[in-house]
């Protein structure tokens, strides 16, 4: 890999991470060089990229700083779950469950939705998102390793709008369909949701296209009153 790309790939980390927080400053660009051993016109480059994709923003005579995360979030449609709970009047709250590498073949349906093999690589990341700490809507988001290389989990717990996050760090905005099937909460999920045989849940189902390709499948559950305000 190209010492340029390392060093970006090694910033973004830090800034996704939030090892670099927002509003930090960055190193001067003489001390970037001595860090990655590299010239001052390579630093100045991989700063240009980092400003070009919203990562950090110059201060006249001061150096560079890093972004707020919010400029990223304006800039990609996706579903907010945690601005419909908290339009439903209650305190959101995001938990991630799992961040594997499935290596082993399983998976299937995901892996059929994205065309990988059963030799590919895929990321399984799940959420559970509650409302004033009842949870109300599981995510589970498959990716290909091929178009997402080297997620590091410290990002993604760093990073609450997780579709964002991607959009930004790999310059891809999925355009998404949804598919969405009403049905019941049985025995299997019961002691997921806190809820009783019977009550109401839906299932949705939704698949990310970028260039014409399928780069992001989810499955996902929504309970409670917050169906009413994400299924439309």
């Amino acid at each position: 890999m190209p010492l340029y790309q390392s060093m970006l790939n090694d910033l973004i980390q830090k800034i996704e991470s939030g090892q670099l927080p927002d509003d930090s400053k960055l190193p001067s660009e003489q001390k970037l060089g001595e860090i990655y051993k590299v010239s001052r016109i390579t630093v100045r480059r991989a700063l240009a990229e980092l400003e070009n994709r919203n990562y950090i923003y110059k201060k006249q005579g001061q150096g560079s700083f890093v972004a707020a995360k919010d400029e990223a979030i304006n800039k990609v449609h996706f579903l907010d779950v945690e601005k419909k709970i908290e339009d439903m009047g209650a305190i959101p709250k995001v938990e991630l469950q799992k961040f594997e590498l499935n290596i082993d073949g399983s998976e299937k349906r995901a892996r059929k939705e994205l065309d990988l093999t059963s030799d590919d690589y895929l990321y399984l990341v799940q959420f559970m998102y509650y409302a004033d700490d009842e949870p109300v809507f599981l995510e589970k988001i498959f990716l290909p390793f091929s178009e997402f290389p080297m997620i590091h989990k410290s990002e993604v717990e760093n990073n609450n709008k997780f579709i964002p996050f991607i959009a930004k760090k790999y310059e891809q905005r999925p355009e998404f369909i949804s598919e969405t099937e009403a049905g019941l909460v049985a025995r299997n999920n019961r002691k997921v949701f806190n809820l009783n045989v019977g009550d109401p849940l839906v299932n949705i189902q939704k698949t990310g296209i970028f260039n014409g390709k399928i780069v992001y499948y989810s499955q996902s559950t929504v309970v409670g009153d917050l169906i009413m305000f994400i299924v439309k």
